[in-house]
């Protein structure tokens, strides 16, 4: 299974120390906070995300869930 590969890892490591000190601990939610300080500052990704990716599975159910139509996102 291919996976996706951060293309600045140093980078990513700032912002990652970044999100857990504002938040207080590691969690989920820092990481998804250090995922968007990621983006915003240039990081990229190379590779595709598989459709049977954990998060990708769960975000469609979730979307399901509360009706939000999946091909509008």
């Amino acid at each position: 299974m291919p996976k996706v590969q951060r293309t600045d890892e140093a980078l990513w490591e700032e912002c990652k120390t970044e999100a857990v000190t504002a938040m207080g601990k590691f969690s989920a939610r820092a990481m998804q906070r250090a995922v968007v300080l990621y983006k915003d500052r240039g990081g990229g990704y190379v590779g595709v995300k598989s459709a049977a990716n954990p998060l990708v599975v769960w975000d469609k159910k979730q979307k399901k869930i509360r009706g939000i139509r999946l091909d509008a996102c």
